[in-house]
């Protein structure tokens, strides 16, 4: 049996994208998403935050897209804002194959 990767294993592993909160209260202090990408250090001009969830006390996961290398990323951090484990996936696989090449294409 081969092991998921990509959107699989993002979607397995957190659930389909958007499933999560927009906010996360760590220490008793509410973060929003874009200030919880700031506290990770993945708070760029291209990045675009999906969505935050608490997968185990102390251990959290924020999903958002990185325009630059059109992946969706799953940075799973801890309670001090410490990054874990990155999980990365073409955002091709969000959408079906020709959508997805007609952006090239021109037309």
């Amino acid at each position: 049996m081969t092991m998921p990767k990509g959107r699989e294993l993002i979607e397995s592993r957190f659930g389909p994208l958007g499933c999560g909160s927009q906010s996360l209260t760590l220490g008793g202090v509410r973060y929003a998403l874009v200030e919880l990408m700031s506290q990770i250090g993945v708070n760029f001009d291209d990045s675009r935050p999906i969505d935050v969830l608490i997968l185990a006390e102390g251990h959290y996961v924020i999903r958002y897209f990185d325009a630059q290398d059109q992946r969706v990323v799953a940075q799973e951090f801890d309670a001090n804002f410490h990054p874990l484990h990155e999980t990365r996936a073409h955002s091709a696989e969000w959408l079906d194959e020709d959508a997805y090449f007609s952006l090239f294409s021109g037309h």
